[in-house]
């Protein structure tokens, strides 16, 4: 099981676990799409582009996973393969990765919507970080649209 959670309340650092065990921080810039991930001495860089209708995680400048909404969907291109980011519904939050056709599981809000879990098979770790932090992101604009 992955989980994200905030070091602090209101904070902008986001704790990284598998399994219970710290394995990434991710601090978001004050441009609320992008950020850093430290994962074992690796430095992944997320931004975003295209008016906040792509998002990339490089390693080095080196391209290392994208996704991008096509259509009201959203999809994920890395080196393991393409993956689509699925809703049950349109009145559910919970999103699921799918590849192949196949669920590969679900993410889910954390407590007070400050972070999510998300419990994935057969996913590389890096790329269960970069769809988790999409997922997220994706939602604290959520948040930020039905607020305002």
């Amino acid at each position: 099981m992955l989980e994200i959670k905030q070091e602090r309340l209101f904070g902008r650092t986001y704790q990284v676990l598998s399994e219970g065990t710290p394995v990434a921080r991710w601090s978001a810039r004050t441009w609320k799409s992008g950020g850093r991930v430290e994962v074992a001495g690796q430095t992944l860089d997320l931004r975003s582009a295209n008016w906040g209708r792509s998002f990339e995680m490089l390693e080095g400048g080196v391209l290392r996973a994208e996704a991008h909404r096509s259509g009201g969907r959203w999809y994920i291109t890395s080196e393991n393969g393409d993956y689509e980011l699925t809703r049950q519904s349109a009145l559910r939050g919970k999103r699921r990765l799918v590849h192949e056709e196949r669920v590969l599981g679900e993410f889910r809000r954390g407590r007070f919507g400050s972070g999510l879990t998300a419990e994935l098979t057969d996913v590389p770790l890096s790329l269960q970080i970069f769809a988790s932090l999409v997922v997220l992101s994706l939602w604290q604009r959520q948040d930020a649209a039905s607020s305002s």
